[in-house]
């Protein structure tokens, strides 16, 4: 499969438009959002109602200075209808800006409100979201889709109502003058709302895929600029410039059929408005010299004016629907993810629970992160209270997913787990992830302070606390010999800390609420011996009084340990003391003599000589 594939296949699956049921959901969902903010959209209806008269007012009164002034010689009237006219222009721009000012609020709040939300529910999603979910898809959603969302929420409001009462106030004008020439414009205005429609609900959509190309397009040459040694190591760059090659031809292929819409929708709105004129023209100026209906010049020039007028409402509610085209596709992918259900959450009647002993009991326990494919595979055992339960097997074995179920990262298949007799499931999760403290193998610091990042797991810790748990991390001392202790930035991902110092400041996060079950997930394997050393000590430290679970792959934490489970294809095959599996003569015991003794197996040896 080429490099490229994966692109092609994303570029090629992007839906153009939405459905009709989708539309209307969408929209009645994003409704829900504006209701707390009916004020700013009473505000919007007045303004636009206001907007909409004032609009009308210049082209009436410039008829009447036409008839009235100019044809008819009522000079007196000039000043006050100019006064009307100067008063309306300035008006209708102050109603424009109050109007814009009340929508852009409301689209900003409407737009935090449905971001919060995104937000929250990624903050409680499972990790088996994340295991299937990719990050840069969650940041687009929230950026491109949401820019997307906010654009039509700006303008929605004010374009229906500035077209609904500027188009109906018009009529009501136009037929007050001539009921038969009013039916041109009736005629003609549909055809420019439709064209117009066209035009933006086609060009939307491939602007937005363009867009969307794009930002896909820059990850891609990121990624390969980033692995270019790893490229050219396997040759590889004829396959990876092929891929883009098809995928910019397929952008350009976009940005054409964009380019072909405009050119083809463009001119026909603006020639049927020019005909429609010229229908009022021709239909006045036939009717004034049959004898039937005379039309006075500023007649023609009213009705002339008004249908160019009325035009700009209508492009904006035809751009509007092109707008929506895009916002829909884009809150159909935000509440798609809002919406995703939570494998591990909170049960009916599940309480905080405090955890007293931390006596932690596996029964049967079964568990896949897809059903058909278990991981773990009828796991039971019990670890006593403060125990120190050392964990060892292959990769791929299941030690880092048993130890994940135990704060409910993920939820059991079938089968129980208990902590002092209770069910994981009647804990909240929120009361029983702070009584569990996990040290991840994959070290995660965010931006910030040593001090911040230390009280992660409780935002209320002093700095007393704090530096208790550091010094049982045995990080104490090296904090404070940084000029600024514990307020000394870390940089992204505590880029300005090496290995060992990161992963002992986990160790004291994992430890400032204080929990009464500890679980480290391999937290030795990419450290120097000296560094393991000193981790080694602060595990020591932190393990007192509390079960411990450590994922093992050194000999020191297989020597320490109380007990060892071994896992073999997500079974449990043995279980106890090292001394009790020693005796046994079985899996740990080769383990043990191969992997950290450095002896060969009696098997290969012999299979050796045999040869």
């Amino acid at each position: 499969m080429s490099v490229a594939q994966p692109l092609l296949d994303y570029v090629k699956a992007l839906k153009p438009r939405r459905s009709f049921t989708e539309s209307v959901s969408a929209m009645k969902r994003l409704l829900r959002y504006h209701k707390k903010y009916g004020l700013y959209i009473v505000l919007t209806m007045a303004l636009s109602l206001a907007r909409s008269y004032l609009f009308t007012l210049e082209p009436l009164y410039t008829s009447l200075i036409i008839d009235q002034v100019i044809v008819g010689g009522q000079h007196d009237l000039l000043l006050s209808y100019l006064e009307i006219i100067l008063v309306s222009g300035v008006g209708v721009g102050l109603c424009a800006f109050a109007m814009t000012y009340v929508q852009g609020v409301m689209s900003q709040y409407v737009v935090r409100d449905i971001r919060s939300e995104y937000y929250s529910s990624l903050e409680e999603k499972s990790f088996s979201f994340y295991d299937s979910t990719a990050v840069g898809d969650l940041i687009s959603r929230a950026t491109i889709d949401l820019q997307m969302v906010n654009a039509f929420v700006r303008m929605w409001l004010g374009t229906i109502f500035n077209a609904l009462f500027l188009v109906g106030t018009t009529f009501v004008i136009l037929y007050s003058v001539s009921p038969t020439m009013t039916l041109i414009p009736v005629a003609t205005m549909p055809l420019i709302f439709y064209f117009t429609s066209r035009l933006w609900v086609y060009t939307m959509p491939l602007f937005r895929n363009m867009q969307l190309i794009l930002g896909k397009l820059s990850s891609y040459i990121q990624q390969n600029i980033v692995g270019m040694k790893t490229v050219r190591i396997f040759g590889r760059q004829d396959d990876l410039v092929d891929g883009f090659k098809q995928v910019e031809q397929l952008y350009v292929n976009t940005a054409i059929n964009a380019g072909r819409m405009q050119a083809l929708y463009m001119p026909v709105s603006s020639t049927v408005l020019s005909l429609g004129i010229t229908l009022v023209y021709v239909y006045a100026a036939y009717s004034t010299l049959s004898g039937g209906a005379a039309f006075t010049i500023g007649d023609i020039i009213l009705f002339a004016r008004y249908m160019m007028r009325v035009s700009f409402p209508l492009r904006d509610l035809s751009q509007l629907l092109g707008t929506w085209v895009n916002a829909s596709a884009g809150l159909e992918r935000i509440f798609e993810i809002i919406d995703t259900h939570r494998v591990a959450e909170d049960l009916p009647g599940a309480k905080n629970i405090p955890i007293t002993e931390g006596r932690v009991r596996f029964e049967h326990v079964t568990f896949g992160y897809s059903k058909k494919r278990p991981v773990l595979k009828d796991v039971s055992f019990t670890a006593l209270p403060g125990e120190k339960i050392a964990i060892l097997g292959a990769t791929g074995s299941g030690k880092s997913s048993l130890i994940y179920l135990i704060p409910r990262f993920y939820d059991i298949d079938s089968g129980m787990i208990t902590i002092d007799g209770v069910d994981v499931r009647e804990f909240k999760l929120s009361s029983l992830r702070k009584q569990v403290g996990v040290v991840l193998q994959d070290v995660f610091l965010f931006s910030g302070t040593i001090r911040d990042n230390i009280a992660l797991g409780r935002s209320d810790a002093s700095l007393e606390e704090i530096i208790e748990v550091a010094r049982i991390a045995r990080i104490h001392d090296f904090i404070e010999s940084l000029p600024d202790k514990y307020d000394s930035e870390v940089g992204e991902r505590g880029v300005t800390l090496s290995g060992g110092q990161r992963q002992r400041i986990t160790i004291a996060r994992a430890l400032i609420s204080n929990p009464k079950i500890l679980i480290m997930d391999d937290s030795l394997s990419f450290v120097d011996a000296r560094t393991e050393q000193q981790i080694q000590s602060a595990v020591e430290e932190a393990t007192k009084s509390r079960t411990t679970f450590i994922i093992a792959q050194r000999l020191s934490t297989i020597k320490n340990a109380d007990r060892i489970v071994v896992f073999e294809d997500g079974r449990v095959i043995e279980f106890g003391t090292h001394a009790e599996l020693m005796a046994a003569n079985g899996t740990y015991r080769r383990i043990y003599e191969t992997q950290f003794l450095g002896k060969a197996p009696e098997n290969s040896s012999k299979e050796g000589n045999s040869k």
